[in-house]
């Protein structure tokens, strides 16, 4: 056989391997077709879900957020006075003592000496108003004696004018008496039974008589004008202690206000504390409003209770309010917790972080918690009881709507627009949209268009 007649018998070979190929191919189409058209036709096997029910139970939302110690009060403390520290009594670290009220919320004892300043001009001045108020003391008790005196001329006066007024009595009588006489002679001299000289005698009586009455009705005149001398006198010297005794009342204002002013020289603790920042030492000059550098003399801090400081992020903000529980976790106490409630808000949300500043008391009795520690607050935001509840995988959102899918008698998937509340761990509150018999897919529920059929899988009783 030639090498041309064995290249032709070769290539005959090799097209009937590509017929037949190609025929095995086309009859496995053709099989493969008939087969998905009678799936098809057949309705395609269903999606297996398993559907949920809403349930009713009651709904705790908590937000756990960091948040910082900080001390109930903190106060930088600074001098009023210029003057020379002389004497420091603590350091940091120390407890002080603040002032003390009786039962009537009286101050019955100051708070504690934390440094004292000397101010020599100042007790120099406290010295002088100490002399002014001896000086204006002792004419008040001048005035006082002046009074006396006053009183005591007055009723020498009146006393004497009652005096005078009893001569003019007597005088009135002699001169009556003296008077009837001489009228009774001068009758009988007339008729010559007397003589003329006893006449001119009882005439010459009669006249002395009348003179002494009037020397005593001047003398009234002159007893009158002497009490009211003695009147005036004693208004004056009423007016006069008056005087002294307010020049004494100014004069104890102002040794008082000097007396308070050096008592700023003893550097007081405010309240109960400890003494965290010291920036002062003996010898320093302190200037009014600053201490050493321009920084306070001391830094004290209330520490019986402090404050928990937390942010609250905005979607929880709104449901925070003063009494929300809290507990307080402390890392570098090995985690401990501390029981806690809400105390105060700053109400606006911070404009650049968009979360709401939280403050939470907390007693420390013991000290134990202390300002600068970091810490955990866990808040109770909400709370619902009785609520309609359904999983978090079973709810989802499109175009701002809030959606479920639940499933009727004919295994059709249906949308159902509802209204959500709160979100507590893996539950979300159903407010409307539910009545609460519906069975609803409860995980990717993005994955079911509406209408589709689909297989339940043993679906959850309803509690």
């Amino acid at each position: 056989m030639t090498s041309n007649q064995f290249a032709c018998r070769t290539f005959g070979v090799l097209l009937v391997c590509l017929a037949l190929s190609a025929c095995s191919r086309s009859a496995q189409q053709q099989k493969s077709t008939t087969t998905t058209g009678g799936a098809t036709a057949g309705n395609a096997a269903l999606v297996r879900v398993t559907a949920v029910r809403p349930a009713r139970k009651t709904l705790v939302r908590r937000t756990e957020q960091p948040g910082r110690v900080e001390a109930f009060e903190e106060s930088p403390l600074f001098a009023k006075l210029a003057g020379y520290v002389t004497k420091i009594n603590v350091d940091i670290g120390d407890s002080i003592a603040g002032p003390k009220t009786d039962s009537h919320g009286k101050a019955s004892e100051p708070g504690q000496v934390l440094a004292e300043l000397s101010i020599p001009e100042l007790d120099e001045e406290h010295h002088q108003k100490e002399s002014l108020v001896g000086q204006a003391h002792a004419e008040v008790q001048q005035a006082v004696a002046a009074v006396r005196v006053a009183e005591a001329a007055q009723g020498s006066a009146q006393a004497k004018l009652e005096e005078t007024q009893a001569t003019v009595e007597r005088a009135q009588a002699d001169y009556d008496r003296y008077k009837s006489e001489f009228e009774r002679i001068r009758e009988l001299a007339e008729k010559g039974a007397v003589n003329r000289q006893v006449t001119d005698e009882k005439e010459n009586q009669m006249r002395a008589a009348s003179a002494a009455r009037k020397e005593v009705v001047a003398k009234i005149a002159s007893a009158k004008a002497a009490i009211a001398e003695s009147l005036a006198l004693l208004e004056k010297a009423k007016a006069d202690h008056e005087t002294s005794q307010a020049k004494l009342r100014v004069a104890g204002s102002e040794e008082q206000r000097v007396a308070a002013l050096l008592d700023y020289t003893h550097i007081r603790a405010p309240y109960d504390g400890v003494v965290s920042v010291r920036n002062v030492h003996t010898g320093h000059f302190v200037q009014p409003g600053a201490g050493s550098a321009g920084k306070p003399m001391f830094v004290v801090i209330r520490t019986e209770i402090v404050r928990i400081f937390v942010d609250v992020p905005e979607a929880d903000a709104v449901l925070i309010h003063p009494g929300s529980e809290a507990r307080i976790r402390i890392p570098s106490l090995s985690a401990e917790t501390f029981a806690g409630n809400v105390t105060r808000s700053s109400w606006m949300l911070d404009s650049s972080t968009r979360t709401l500043k939280t403050e939470i008391d907390v007693e420390n009795a013991d000290g134990r918690l202390r300002p600068g520690m970091y810490a955990y607050a866990d808040l109770k935001v909400a709370e619902r009881t009785d609520a309609l509840a359904l999983p978090n995988t079973a709810v989802f959102t499109a175009d701002g709507q809030t959606f479920c899918y639940t499933i009727d008698d004919e295994s059709k998937v249906t949308r159902r627009p509802i209204v959500v509340g709160i979100r507590a761990g893996d539950d979300v509150e159903i407010v409307s949209g539910l009545a609460g018999d519906e069975q609803v897919i409860g995980v990717n529920p993005a994955a079911f268009r509406e209408g589709q059929r689909v297989e339940v899988m043993a679906p959850q009783a309803k509690p």
